[in-house]
């Protein structure tokens, strides 16, 4: 595994103003976050007046982003290594706002790239179950937040230390985690910055967008569903197929397929396309099955593409 920092972007960036190095022992993951809530009790929405600071969302114009892509040569990740550009939490202004660039590399031995979005999950984690933070959005749509009540004990130190434990332990097959911030001050470029970057993260983005649309629905017998919202609504279930995503937009019919092989007692489980009762409306006898019993017994026809009649449980 490399000792030394990779470039990670072509667009110039200022040196880092914050470098961490943290234990890679895997005992050691949240070692120093004991007094630093994490889980799902811990996700939760933080509204105005109650924030430290805000990065993304409306008032940058949604000019912020996040990343997260695998290595694929070992010796491209520093395991452990937190890189911040900018001010950290304790040097920002209260109620400040700031674009804001986070990307995260992973590396296993055994890690393929379809199974990135199955690690994504661990990621996204890291962030949206450690107290104190809100994480809103996808990709370039991102909104997170800082509450006033946490901000006296938190530095992206943490929150990086938070993203790489719960990846850690949550997809065993990711064995390596390195993470940067860039929280793009006025004095740095601001949204300029941010954009510069974005201009070589969206073509990857394309490029992976462009391959899943290759396959339809009518190119597989097998559709996946998701039931990891139940921890807010215990009744959910979702269905994904190669033309349909879940509202949240965190998981692919390919990252499902993954997911489940990797975890078949998990929160993704198989759901036949079975006999076709209305392919315009998208019901399927399968998938009627499949959601009666994962949502406990709720509801029993479920139309994929309709908003009207048996629409889905999002």
């Amino acid at each position: 595994m490399g000792t030394e920092p990779k470039a990670w972007y072509k667009a110039k960036l200022p040196p880092p103003t914050h470098v961490w190095q943290l234990d890679t022992d895997l005992e050691a993951a949240y070692e120093g976050m004991e007094d630093i809530g994490t889980g799902p009790r811990y996700l939760s929405h933080v509204r105005k007046g109650e924030y430290w600071a805000e990065y993304g969302g409306p008032k940058t114009n949604y000019m912020s982003f996040f990343d997260a892509y695998r290595v694929v040569d070992e010796d491209d990740i520093v395991d452990g290594r937190i890189e911040l550009i900018g001010p950290d939490i304790p040097e920002q202004e209260p109620e400040v706002t700031y674009p804001l660039a986070m990307t995260i590399r992973i590396w296993g031995s055994e890690l393929k790239e379809e199974q990135t979005d199955y690690a994504l999950r661990g990621i996204l984690m890291g962030v949206m179950w450690t107290e104190g933070w809100m994480f809103t959005g996808t990709k370039d749509t991102i909104w997170i937040r800082v509450s006033k009540a946490i901000a006296p004990k938190m530095s992206f130190k943490i929150l990086g230390q938070a993203i790489r434990a719960s990846v850690l332990t949550m997809c065993s097959i990711v064995e390596a985690c390195e993470v940067r911030f860039v929280v793009a001050t006025p004095e740095m470029g601001g949204a300029d910055l941010i954009d510069e970057m974005l201009k070589e993260t969206r073509p990857k983005w394309e490029a992976i967008e462009a391959k899943a649309r290759e396959m339809v629905d009518e190119d597989v017998d097998m559709f996946y569903g998701c039931t990891l919202c139940r921890m807010i609504a215990p009744n959910h279930a979702c269905i994904v197929t190669p033309s349909i995503v879940p509202y949240c937009g965190m998981v692919t019919y390919a990252a499902c397929k993954s997911i489940y092989e990797m975890d078949p007692q998990g929160y993704i489980f198989e759901a036949p396309r079975g006999e076709v009762f209305d392919s315009m409306l998208g019901w399927y006898k399968g998938i009627d099955e499949a959601i009666w019993e994962k949502s406990g017994h709720r509801h029993k026809h479920f139309h994929l593409h309709s908003i009207i009649k048996y629409s889905t449980t999002n």
